[in-house]
């Protein structure tokens, strides 16, 4: 859990900045068009990709379970054509804006580079046992 501390925190402020931006936008009614156009679709991946492992994890009883990157384009993928296709086509509250395309890749490629770097610390913090330790595993 310990090598997995920068996915978490990403996804962890992801949560954050998602509620706090519901706050500010419904319950003070201050309107960032920026923030309000792109911030969902780049914190939603973190968090549904997270989501999807912890429910792998669970579901599979593999604590060491992680999702490939062909799962996670797959997920981009199907989040693009729900967000930006499927939504817009059945109601008429939803618009298709394209320019959610890159703010959902960024969301992806934030989780992707925690994940790496949640990769780097589990190396060196294998490389750091014992000697003898890694000889006896």
């Amino acid at each position: 859990m310990r090598q997995e501390r920068p996915i978490i925190i990403l996804v962890v402020v992801s949560g954050l900045l998602f509620l706090i931006h519901q706050y500010v936008q419904l319950v003070i009614q201050l309107n960032i068009a920026f923030l309000d156009n792109y911030l969902d679709p780049v914190v939603l991946m973190p968090l549904i990709l997270y989501a999807l492992l912890w429910e792998r994890r669970l579901i599979l009883r593999n604590r060491n379970s992680v999702l490939s990157y062909t799962d996670i384009l797959g997920y981009f993928l199907i989040m693009v054509l729900i967000g930006e296709v499927l939504f817009p086509v059945i109601s008429n509250t939803f618009t298709a804006d394209y320019w959610d395309i890159p703010a959902y890749a960024f969301g992806t490629l934030s989780y992707v580079l925690a994940r790496k770097v949640s990769k780097v610390r589990k190396l060196k913090d294998y490389k750091s046992l014992p000697r003898e330790y890694l000889e006896n595993k």
